[in-house]
């Protein structure tokens, strides 16, 4: 058999005999050395703390993390972060499990200019942009990375004394098309509520209140979000976003509802 090369044959020329004993010692403590030290991205567990408003604390393993590829990395990742949960500085909202069927759909007003138009609606034009500048195939691809992604559940109020009142208004008002549970319905095109920031509820309620957002003649349900919300206060307004918050983590609305 030949003879193959390694790289102490490629020392041999340059040292003499007598030293490879102390340069195979000096080898082996750096490997030695390089053995006991802690893994650097083997098994650490990082905490990833996102705003509390978004309603998420992530804690994945550091080498764990499946950072989105494709159009959701290129585009969407920026202001609703690697899980989906969303920015509060950017105002945008968690978007992680919502269902294909309602990401589409507002993709579909974004585009055609139910959604983002008014002059006053700023972050909603925002994202009318990019969605104008996506192809389809791109928004396929974000559709189904999003609807992909676990659930975001909506943070739990911080105190429970909205949470009677609030679920009232919500049995009576919401949970015909919102359903029991507040995960939307395709039937009614209403939207999952359980998983979105609460500070995003709180100002899609009053954009809807305000004419920001539902009031194009030819969007009918945002039409029915506008009409609702009008019988709303500011007050009432914040009792539906704490109930939201305990509807996400178990609470049953439907006892409230009238007969």
């Amino acid at each position: 058999m030949g003879h193959m090369e390694t790289s102490f044959d490629l020392l041999r020329p340059h040292v003499r005999p007598t030293s490879w004993l102390a340069l195979l010692t000096i080898l082996l403590l750096i490997v030695g050395c390089g053995e006991n030290e802690p893994a650097g991205d083997g098994g650490e567990t990082s905490e990833e703390k996102v705003p509390e408003e978004s309603g998420v604390t992530v804690a994945v393993a550091a080498d764990s993390i499946d950072v989105p590829k494709g159009a959701y990395e290129q585009v969407c990742i920026a202001c609703h972060g690697k899980n989906g949960e969303g920015n509060e500085e950017f105002k945008s909202p968690s978007i992680a499990g919502l269902p294909g069927w309602y990401i589409e759909e507002q993709f579909r007003k974004f585009r055609e200019g139910q959604r983002g138009a008014h002059q006053d609606d700023t972050t909603g034009q925002e994202m009318r942009a990019i969605a104008m500048s996506l192809t389809e195939e791109q928004i396929k691809e974000a559709v189904e990375t999003v609807s992909e992604m676990p659930i975001v559940l909506t943070a739990m109020p911080e105190s429970e004394k909205n949470i009677e009142k609030g679920r009232y208004i919500f049995a009576n008002h919401c949970m015909e098309c919102h359903r029991y549970n507040g995960k939307g319905e395709v039937v009614f095109h209403s939207a999952q509520l359980i998983s979105l920031n609460r500070s995003y509820i709180r100002r899609q309620l009053k954009n809807f209140q305000s004419g920001f957002r539902g009031a194009k003649e030819d969007d009918i349900s945002g039409n029915k979000m506008v009409n609702i919300t009008s019988r709303f206060n500011d007050e009432q307004i914040e009792m539906l976003v704490d109930y939201i918050g305990a509807l996400a983590h178990g609470d049953d609305p439907r006892p409230a509802r009238e007969r």
